[in-house]
């Protein structure tokens, strides 16, 4: 009978710490390795949250390419290993569709409206909701190397494009460089990146006042016809349409470009370099066309690069999920990591970022500049058609006119077939 009571005891006794294992939360989260904060900092982080709180946070880093594809094969499971995944900008309407995003809470809606500028967090936004929590703040600029533009007979970065084709023309005839200009133009996203700032250049979009990809304008076609021109001229090298941006940054950082354009990481691989690279380089606004310049009397255009921290629907642990999105993407780790620029307004006026970034000022400026690649439900189906068709451009194959008219085809066919369904 004591026997009976006191196991009895040692039940009750145990119980509380049965309740407390079961209450330990483990959430898994999808980032990245590549651009952007880097894993040992966001690990960093997840230590401290499980200080805080209790809740472990598993990390994948997959590298960018791949996580389009983890993320829908796991979303399709519809019981998602995910609590938090990083999404790029261009998925948000395919997500949304699908119905696999959670919107964001309304505290912490008006936690990023309060502060942070709609340029940055209208990117995440659809149907009045914001579907993800602005963690990447990335956009292109100019890079300009500045020894070779001096030796070229220039002092100051080209004010358009056409400028900027000008200098390069000087500094191949002065034999300086062989191409002057190298950039990413790999057939893979990074190209409609650069095609999409370029047709803003030449003041046009690459979708019409519905929101559909319409490229039969004249901006496209101009933006498409620049590029082919810069090729043929040999002042853009060959070797771009093998290039992504990592290689492009290191030939840069290597002195063989006079001109490129990249994310703001190529600014930080700079700076950490800044012992070794034997050239002195200044980061630029991206110029526009003479003809916009001219007649719009806009000087600069950019494209986003943005990314932001999303909950699955299916997600189990929502409510730790979202605290973590908080704790991450709040001020004080972004303060602590200023190698990237913070998506909080507040902080581009602290005297600790003035110092750490002398470009602060002239981020901000091609910051309203910045325009966003198509919000589409099929976009990564869109943008593989015209990769290809531009891709097929840039090679010779076929005129840019007939590229941008089969393109279209092809994508009209893509949206005929979704409105079907």
């Amino acid at each position: 009978m004591n026997r009976i009571i006191y196991i009895f005891i040692a039940v009750i006794l145990l119980i509380p710490f049965v309740l407390n294992a079961q209450e330990k939360e483990e959430i898994n989260f999808l980032y990245m390795a590549q651009s952007g904060y880097q894993p040992p900092e966001i690990q960093e982080q997840a230590s401290l949250f499980y200080k805080q709180t209790g809740i472990k946070v598993n990390i994948s880093f997959p590298g960018y390419e791949d996580r389009h594809n983890i993320l829908l094969n796991d979303f399709k499971e519809k019981t998602s290993y995910y609590d938090v995944v990083l999404v790029d900008l261009i998925w948000i309407k395919e997500f949304i569709n699908s119905g696999y995003l959670e919107a964001v809470p309304d505290y912490l809606d008006k936690k990023i409206k309060n502060g942070i500028v709609p340029e940055i967090y209208s990117a995440f936004s659809d149907n009045g909701k914001l579907w993800a929590f602005p963690f990447h703040a990335d956009f292109q600029l100019l890079y300009v190397n500045r020894n070779l533009l001096i030796e070229s007979g220039f002092h100051y970065p080209p004010a358009t494009l056409e400028e900027a084709a000008a200098m390069a023309e000087s500094a191949k005839k002065a034999g300086l460089l062989k191409y002057p200009l190298f950039d990413s133009w790999k057939k893979e996203e990074a190209l409609i990146c650069e095609f999409t700032w370029l047709t803003g250049a030449f003041g046009g979009t690459l979708t019409d006042g519905s929101g559909n990809i319409n490229l039969l304008t004249p901006a496209p076609l101009k933006a498409l016809d620049f590029m082919v021109m810069l090729l043929e001229k040999g002042l853009m090298n060959p070797f771009s349409l093998q290039a992504d941006e990592l290689l492009t940054a290191d030939v840069f950082i290597s002195g063989d470009a006079l001109f490129t354009t990249n994310w703001t990481f190529q600014g930080d691989l700079l700076s950490k370099r800044s012992k070794t690279v034997n050239f002195s380089w200044l980061p630029a606004l991206i110029p526009v066309s003479a003809e916009l310049s001219d007649a719009e009397s806009i000087n600069t255009v950019s494209v986003s690069g943005y990314e932001g921290l999303s909950v699955p629907v299916f997600s189990k642990h929502k409510k730790s999920a979202w605290n973590f999105i908080d704790f991450l993407a709040g001020p004080s780790f972004q303060y602590a990591h200023l190698n990237y620029l913070p998506v909080w307004e507040y902080l581009w006026k602290k005297e600790k970022i003035k110092s750490e970034d002398p470009y602060i000022s002239l981020k901000e400026l091609q910051l309203k500049g910045v325009i966003s690649r198509p919000s589409l439900p099929d976009y990564i189906q869109v943008s593989k058609i015209l990769q290809k068709w531009i891709y097929k451009a840039l090679n010779m194959d076929i005129s840019p006119a007939a590229a941008l008219e089969n393109a279209q085809r092809e994508i009209d066919a893509v949206t005929e077939r979704r409105s079907f369904k």
